[in-house]
């Protein structure tokens, strides 16, 4: 059954584990996330050595994988069996497991990471999967959506942060939100509790220059001041971090494609719906 992050994350913090969890999706930020609550919460530290299997999707045969979940736990009232990068199983490899699906061991935490991509739907297995299993498809978050999530991501970190200081992350950090928390958990360890995460701290810590960044280079390439953007070319040469080629080149690509389709469409809610 298809659930949301906020009913997950109830009934994990409450203890109330599911037989099988199927996480899938091109962010990969909350399916570790979910999947490491369960590693650390569903056993207490001293069942593991007996009740608790790590198994990787390339190298995992399926019949072993079915073979622990279906052991019953030792000493313990659960056993929890976790299979990483499990989008590496075949097609064949998920119909090993269908059986299991619709009958699985009640004392047994099954848990699939199922990264960067999701269930191909047209099969059979993928809809008895969604059926059967807690499923959570995890969409990447938007160019639109990723300010707002930096800034209730900074909250929580009991950080402030202005909405242009937030945009600036955004369009230099790209929409791994792996990678943008990772660079806000640093900067916690710097700053005193309370702190407001400004353009100036971004720089410092982070490399994001507030004058020669990747949304600077894209604006003086629109306004067509060659001066400016040669000398950002140059800064980017000495200091490959502040300007990655492939980042720049996305941004600019996302940018000037949405350009080309408003200027032909020449409609902004027709074009909108196109971008």
């Amino acid at each position: 059954m298809a659930a949301t992050l906020g009913t997950i994350w109830k009934n994990l913090q409450a203890k109330k584990f599911e037989p099988i969890y199927f996480l899938c999706g091109e962010e990969s930020y909350y399916i570790d996330q979910i999947e490491k609550f369960i590693e650390d919460n569903a056993l207490e530290p001293h069942e593991k050595d007996f009740n608790f299997s790590l198994f990787y999707g390339k190298d995992a045969d399926p019949v072993s994988v079915l073979n622990d979940a279906k052991q019953y736990p030792t000493f313990a009232e659960k056993r929890l069996v976790i299979v990483r990068e499990a989008q590496d199983f075949k097609v064949k490899d998920w119909e090993t497991f269908e059986k299991y699906f619709e009958n699985p061991v009640a004392s047994t935490i099954l848990v699939f990471a199922h990264k960067n991509k999701t269930l191909d739907k047209r099969t059979k297995i993928s809809k008895l999967i969604e059926k059967k299993s807690v499923f959570f498809e995890s969409a990447k978050k938007t160019d639109e959506q990723l300010p707002a999530w930096i800034t209730g991501y900074v909250k929580k970190k009991n950080f402030k942060i202005s909405p242009a200081v937030a945009q600036l992350l955004a369009e230099n950090l790209g929409n791994d939100l792996s990678r943008i928390a990772n660079e806000v958990d640093k900067l916690s360890v710097m700053l005193l509790e309370g702190a407001d995460i400004t353009e100036d701290i971004i720089e410092k810590y982070i490399g994001i220059s507030k004058e020669y960044n990747i949304t600077e280079f894209n604006n003086a390439i629109i306004k067509r001041d060659f001066s400016k953007a040669m000398k950002m070319v140059l800064y980017f040469e000495k200091n490959p971090k502040a300007g990655p080629l492939i980042a720049i080149l996305a941004y600019m690509y996302n940018h000037f494609s949405k350009l080309f389709a408003l200027h032909y469409i020449k409609d902004a809610k027709a074009a909108s719906a196109v971008m």
